[in-house]
């Protein structure tokens, strides 16, 4: 106990790790000694233990414990960090635990979570139910176009040029101070004009015009939470841009969904081709009726 207790304080001291960072390695490496005594049957001495010992304890807390990769990784740093104390105290030659591989996870990068076809439906035919121009506007260039809220804020009157068949909207200081060009399709064209038949006499040039003047983010937000609420389709802004780059990718190539959407890396919008958690479930429940059929 001593040793664990001049442990701790060394981590401590350390200040480069957080009072919970501290107290997960101070419970892994008791955790840690308590198997070792139940599975070698005598007391726990840390000049004794050897790679295998930790190779076991990580089987055990995968296999019998059943505990998520990130859990297990972060005891297995905890212990290793514990082991190199002990070999700067000359208690050990060599650390145990520092061959020791962590837990590998398939995909980590996870896709960004997307409404389903019905689910997306449920709220845009809510947004619509409102008939509030201002309000379908938001929606569809935060759908059609994949701008952020802030960029979205910040559409003046004339970063736009539209006609009947086309148009084209100007993001002129987008994520890190960059211009890009995005087409505006029909939804989104017909939502402008329309907004712009009531849109409130001002002398401001920006697009969006709340009551007390330009629409700020916390007005956008606002107005997404409230849709989302009396669809039960749980929503937020940047959800329809998750949506807006998933979509897209079904028809375009990763660079033009990268360059629509303002990705300086195109790693960024890879995640979007990854299977969500609905759609894996879904594929799992496919191969699962197929079978009967």
């Amino acid at each position: 106990m001593i040793l664990i207790e001049e442990f701790k304080n060394k981590l401590i001291r350390q200040s480069n790790y957080s009072d919970n960072t501290i107290e997960a390695y101070i419970r892994t490496v008791k955790d840690f000694e308590k198997f070792i005594a139940s599975a070698t049957g005598s007391e726990f001495n840390p000049g004794e233990i050897i790679e295998l010992d930790v190779k076991e304890y990580k089987s055990y807390l995968l296999n019998i414990k059943k505990q998520a990769p990130n859990t297990i990784n972060q005891k297995l740093s905890g212990i290793s960090s514990y082991f190199n104390f002990c070999m700067a105290k000359s208690i050990v030659k060599n650390n145990p635990a520092a061959a020791i591989k962590k837990v590998a996870v398939q995909n980590k990068k996870t896709a960004p979570e997307v409404l389903e076809q019905n689910e997306f439906y449920r709220l845009k035919r809510e947004v619509y139910k409102g008939n509030n121009k201002m309000h379908i506007l938001i929606f569809e260039l935060l759908y059609n176009t994949g701008v952020r809220v802030s960029e979205l804020c910040n559409i003046e009157l004339d970063d736009m040029r539209i006609s009947e068949r086309k148009g084209l909207l100007k993001i002129r200081s987008g994520k890190g101070e960059k211009y890009r060009e995005i087409p505006l399709n029909s939804d989104a064209r017909k939502a402008i004009i329309e907004y712009l038949e009531i849109r409130p006499y001002t002398d401001s040039k920006r697009l969006i015009i709340g009551e007390r003047g330009p629409m700020g983010r916390t007005g956008i937000f606002k107005i997404i939470k409230k849709y989302s609420k009396s669809s039960g389709v749980e929503a937020h802004p940047h959800t329809l841009r998750h949506q807006f780059c998933h979509d897209l990718l079904v028809h375009e190539s990763i660079s033009t969904v990268a360059e629509f959407a303002g990705h300086s890396d195109i790693n960024t919008t890879y995640r979007y081709t990854i299977a969500t958690k609905k759609e894996k479930y879904a594929a799992i429940e496919h191969l699962i009726n197929s079978s009967f059929n």
